[in-house]
């Protein structure tokens, strides 16, 4: 097995495993237990206790906008999960924090949601904790290489925009089904119905994953084509800027 065959089954497992049926429900009822939604429940589970952290930093971290991080962190200041306080160093700016009550909820909801999953069971105990060193050594070496990547010029802008408008896609083609079958499960309507329209969106939020990855690379690839070719568009606008200079000098050097 080469390596980019290696890559790509690991790449695919993991997906596999996220996007699986237990997975998908374990968090799903777990902020439904916490009285959440579900980027509420990402969120409380990405604030670590006793760290007071910016909203822009919040934002660059979950790759979305200012707007997004405020609505997240009013669900959790109104389930007196977290609260917004003044940076010591710079008072203009607004530190999230999670409050005790929030640390014992992310406490719980980590022991939920990182729990194990069935699948989990079918590997001896040697193969788990071989498992669970080489992914947690991969994850780490993705997120030094996610972080570099993101420092890159425009980078961060270039992921924010798209997720903003990824976002409005998924709910200007999802939000008025959602409601309807939020007023149905009131009233006690086909579960079936809700069943499949999560598969659908589950689908849709795959593909979505798959067409930001690939965004990225292409972002990555084109950086240094970008940046020689801005090089060289400088140089031409720098040469014709001279050569109009010389040209008006000439015009009006006097006649003798």
């Amino acid at each position: 097995m080469t390596e980019e065959e290696a890559a790509r089954l690991v790449s695919q497992a993991v997906t596999e495993l996220f996007f699986s049926a237990e997975n998908q429900a374990v968090f799903h009822d777990t902020a439904a237990e916490l009285g959440l939604t579900p980027p509420m429940l990402k969120g409380l589970l990405e604030l670590d206790a006793g760290d007071a952290l910016p909203m822009r930093e919040l934002a660059d971290r979950w790759g979305c906008d200012a707007s997004f991080v405020t609505v997240v962190v009013d669900g959790l200041e109104g389930r007196g999960f977290a609260e917004r306080r003044v940076a010591p160093h710079d008072r203009r700016i607004k530190a999230v924090q999670l409050t005790d009550e929030g640390i014992a909820a992310r406490e719980h909801a980590s022991s939920i949601v990182y729990g194990p999953r069935a699948g989990f069971k079918a590997l001896t105990a040697e193969e788990q904790t071989t498992l669970a060193t080489l992914l947690t050594t991969m994850a780490a070496a993705q997120a030094t290489y996610d972080e570099e990547l993101l420092s890159r010029p425009g980078m961060r802008g270039h992921v924010r925009r798209a997720t903003a408008q990824r976002t409005r896609e998924f709910r200007s083609r999802f939000g008025e089904d959602r409601a309807a079958r939020e007023a149905r499960d009131i009233t006690g309507g086909n579960w079936r119905e809700h069943l499949d329209a999560h598969r659908e969106e589950l689908r849709y939020l795959r593909e979505e994953l798959v067409r930001m990855r690939d965004d990225i690379k292409a972002q990555a690839r084109r950086g240094s084509a970008e940046a020689k070719a801005t090089k060289n568009e400088a140089k031409e606008d720098w040469k014709a800027m001279r050569d109009e200079v010389v040209q008006q000098l000439k015009g009006k050097r006097p006649r003798r």
